[in-house]
């Protein structure tokens, strides 16, 4: 009879729920370069009213990397999560949230 350990059923109960994985996040960690391009959702304002923000996707690149996180050109920060998250989308839909 084979024994499972409860940590091992609740790891293999999330993966089948679509958690990411500390491998995807290793693998992210590796293969992001400085110069990558990411498409980043971010929002355009054109007063500083509530009613005049917009959702755009805009380029960004890639310019430092450090242990948890990546910082882009637009300003904006991202982890390492949210790049495995992004590689896992298909489409013309895939951008960073």
């Amino acid at each position: 009879m084979i024994e499972i350990s409860l940590e091992k059923i609740k790891y293999l109960r999330a993966v089948a729920n679509g958690a990411v994985t500390q491998e995807e996040v290793a693998h992210c960690r590796r293969n992001v370069r400085i110069g990558d391009v990411f498409r980043v959702r971010d929002v355009r304002r054109k007063s500083g009213t509530r009613e005049d923000v917009r959702p755009v996707i805009r380029k960004s690149r890639v310019t430092g990397k450090y242990k948890h996180l990546v910082t882009l050109d637009c300003g904006h920060s991202v982890t390492y999560v949210q790049i495995a998250l992004y590689h896992r989308q298909h489409g013309n839909s895939r951008y960073i949230k």
